[in-house]
């Protein structure tokens, strides 16, 4: 065995080398503090942080309170069925309603006559069947006008074929097509079980009406579309 023997100068040089290291970095040093400008920095990312408070994006529970959010309807379009919507009709003779209206052949609008001006609207007016439909591309109602036979009775194939779908529509969701060779109307009904309409419970018959024509309806000879037929403008 080699004994290793120290002078007096090793012996100081390593106790001043340990004091050195036990100057430089004291044993029970406390940890160093954040600064304040970095406190900050730290804080106001958090604040601006979507996902620092999950309670803020949680689906709520109450759904009670979701459920008794409803739709206002401001008005009910008055058309046919696109021939690529499915569509629902509302089956119940109080969801029909028998009428004479028109429609302008510029702006394809449709009015309702009221019975005292049918004479001055010879050959223009139709009597018509309104009845409340429903689309799936939308929770909004509309009218479909459907054209009853005319005073002369004779038949019309495009007419009594709409008929025929509405019925069918009454308990099937379908599509109605013009079939332009046949001259008539084809129903296409879904393919799938799809789930029956929601519909509003809280319209009458006679509120679809005045929301569809408020402002269609021709009530006396001066409206503005008795006097375009009559050439006075």
């Amino acid at each position: 065995m080699t004994n290793v023997l120290f002078d007096d100068d090793d012996a100081r040089r390593g106790a001043n080398g340990n004091s050195q290291a036990d100057s430089t970095q004291p044993a029970n040093s406390p940890a160093r503090h954040q600064p304040e400008s970095e406190k900050s920095v730290s804080s106001s990312a958090d604040s601006h942080d979507p996902f620092g408070n999950l309670d803020s994006l949680r689906l709520s529970q109450d759904l009670a309170s979701q459920a008794s959010v409803r739709p206002v309807f401001t008005t009910i379009p008055v058309r046919k069925p696109n021939r690529q919507e499915f569509i629902r009709v509302r089956p119940g003779i109080e969801w029909r309603f028998e009428t004479e209206t028109f429609t302008d052949s510029e702006s394809r609008e449709v009015y309702m006559v009221v019975p005292q001006l049918w004479l001055e609207m010879p050959g223009e007016g139709k009597p018509t069947w309104l009845l409340t439909c429903v689309s799936r591309n939308s929770p909004v109602p509309f009218l479909w006008p459907v054209p009853l036979p005319g005073p002369d009775g004779r038949p019309n194939r495009w007419h009594e074929s709409a008929f025929e779908a509405s019925r069918r529509a009454e308990q099937n969701w379908l599509r109605v097509v013009a079939d332009i060779s046949a001259g008539c109307y084809v129903p296409h009904v879904a393919a799938g079980n799809l789930a029956d309409p929601g519909w509003p419970e809280d319209l009458t018959m006679a509120d679809l009406l005045r929301l569809a024509f408020k402002d269609r309806l021709i009530s006396n000879v001066d409206h503005p579309a008795l006097r375009r037929l009559r050439g006075e403008t």
